[in-house]
């Protein structure tokens, strides 16, 4: 199973483009409140929350860039603050607790998690947390080449040097043994840095769609296909879901209607992302993030791409961020066991879909 979020130790790397630092769930216990805080206000004219409002504590996965474009979206139009909420988004980051520490330690009342086998794994440990929906229904991890020496398919890995994140072996290793193939290739630990890639230190690179395949395009010149060449971990037999929504079932069963005002809202601002890529870019660049010193041409063609993942043939029938347990329960847990990870929850009890069903009301959209 493909590590969504895998750490980088090449601190070269822009900003947005450094993932985070993996830590196992439960690996620690009451961790101080990591990261900042960004109450959801709206921009100048825009809805505001009474006083009387809500309070909603978001725990997100990273920093405050792209990839969470639909919360900013909905933040700066003010559609939390038109369901009555007052949102305040915890950033993340390579030295902030991982979510699920902070909604098991009651920190944080919903997470926002990329990494859907940490998630799946803190509920095997005994945490309650119930997925309400994803926003990537494809895991925008993959593989990067170059078109001279390109990897379409797991036989273009055998007897290649493969430049990966920490964490990645052992998705390559369920690459192997999902094909049939025998595991012969040298791991090189590498960062996120493109540049081993270009100087030819290996024939492969682990990469984020979102990430180093644009810094080829943006900051080099290069272009897809004729240049360089991309693979997901999904192609490569490896599905995930990804940017996943999730609390705990008492927090359903007590604030249910809170977390449909708060998915309703989202939605809204993830439909208006798929309308205008640029302008949650801008809003990243100028306002979330501004002290990452973001590259707004790198944030809309990021953007552009992570919606590019957020469609498939069930959210085009039943609207964004629909889960599917049994496709969560079959290929991606076969993923999952390829890669070495045993202790997986019932698919059915995880994936909650009342949230959903009660915002969209038969509807695709909100």
């Amino acid at each position: 199973m493909p590590a969504d979020r895998i750490s980088r130790q090449n601190e070269s790397a822009p900003a947005w483009s450094r993932r985070r630092l993996l830590k196992v769930a439960g690996a620690a216990g009451g961790v101080a409140l990591g990261g900042g805080l960004l109450a959801g206000c709206g921009d100048d004219g825009g809805a505001r929350a009474s006083s009387s409002a809500d309070r909603v504590r978001v725990a997100l996965g990273w920093l405050n860039d792209i990839e969470f474009a639909g919360f900013w979206n909905a933040d700066a139009a003010g559609y939390y603050a038109e369901e009555n909420l007052s949102v305040e988004f915890q950033e993340g980051g390579p030295n902030a607790p991982d979510t699920t520490i902070l909604l098991a330690n009651g920190q944080a009342d919903i997470g926002v998690h990329a990494n859907m086998q940490i998630l799946l794994q803190a509920i095997a440990k005994g945490n309650d947390f119930r997925m309400v929906g994803a926003a990537l229904q494809t895991n925008p991890g993959g593989l990067l080449s170059l078109a001279s020496d390109p990897v379409r398919e797991p036989r273009d890995l055998t007897g290649a040097r493969i430049l990966g994140q920490v964490g990645a072996k052992p998705q390559i290793n369920a690459i192997f043994d999902l094909a049939g193939l025998k595991k012969d290739y040298e791991f090189v630990p590498a960062g996120s840095s493109v540049d081993p890639l270009l100087e030819k230190k290996g024939k492969v690179l682990t990469c984020y769609m979102t990430s180093e395949p644009i810094t080829l395009r943006v900051k080099h010149g290069m272009k897809p296909g004729k240049d360089f060449v991309t693979v997901t971990y999904e192609s490569l037999g490896l599905p995930a879901y990804a940017t996943i929504v999730y609390c705990g079932r008492k927090f359903l069963r007590q604030r249910g209607n809170v977390m449909e005002r708060f998915m309703r809202a989202t939605l809204r601002g993830w439909q208006d992302n798929f309308e205008d890529p640029e302008h949650a870019a801008r809003l990243v660049v100028g306002k979330y993030g501004a002290d990452l010193g973001l590259d707004l041409t790198e944030q809309t063609r990021g953007n552009e791409v992570q919606i590019s993942f957020m469609e498939n043939d069930l959210t085009r029938r039943k609207g964004l961020f629909r889960m599917d347990a049994g496709r969560l329960g079959g290929p991606m847990y076969a993923g999952l066991r390829a890669a070495g990870v045993k202790d997986l929850p019932e698919a059915d009890e995880v994936v909650d879909n009342s949230v959903l069903d009660a915002v969209y009301r038969g509807r695709t959209r909100v």
